[in-house]
């Protein structure tokens, strides 16, 4: 006697619970964990190693983005002046809205906790990422960001007037950026 299963039924039982949006295909870039709703990696506990555990990120399952997944949503550009003070320039960085990045890992309202690979950590409210708009850059003047630099990942905003608001932002844009904590 042969079983026949509805291939629903078989890619249901494929597909891991904690996977509720598609799996990375290339190298993740950038991961939220905390209070996101919609993750495709499972929980990691101090115990796990890499890169996340070294900063001993832990999670109860995180949204993994590669650069795919990144690029698909819609992207921005922001030219600012940025650089050691001896040798500052204007660059232009892309990529998405922090605001979409994080509406994408169900994490919209919420505060952002980006995390430098050294570790570095700033906190970004709601209210800052919908009134002021910065990106996740992946792009610095049309190149891809790589590790070594600004990259994989940085947090931009669009320049300011304000020199208040200025000296905060500058606080909280992240660049060597792999993690945000959500909460």
């Amino acid at each position: 006697m042969r079983l026949t299963l509805p291939l629903s039924l078989l890619l249901t039982a494929a597909t891991p619970v904690w996977a509720d949006m598609p799996a990375p295909q290339g190298h993740v870039l950038l991961t939220l964990g905390g209070a996101v709703t919609q993750t495709n990696l499972p929980p990691r506990d101090e115990n796990d190693g890499g890169l996340l555990g070294y900063l001993e990120v832990q999670h109860n399952g995180g949204a993994a983005f590669d650069a795919a997944m990144l690029d698909q949503l819609e992207q921005v550009e922001i030219t600012i002046t940025y650089g050691p003070e001896d040798n500052q320039r204007d660059i232009a960085f892309s990529g998405p809205h922090l605001s979409e990045v994080m509406k994408a890992a169900g994490a919209e309202g919420k505060t952002a906790m980006p995390m430098a690979m050294d570790g570095y950590q700033a906190e970004i409210p709601w209210d800052s990422i919908t009134a002021h708009q910065p990106i996740v850059a992946t792009h610095a003047d049309g190149a891809p960001m790589g590790i070594g630099g600004y990259g994989p990942t940085m947090i931009v905003f669009p320049p300011t007037d304000d020199a208040d608001l200025a000296q905060e932002q500058s606080g909280q844009q992240v660049w060597a950026l792999a993690y945000i904590g959500v909460q």
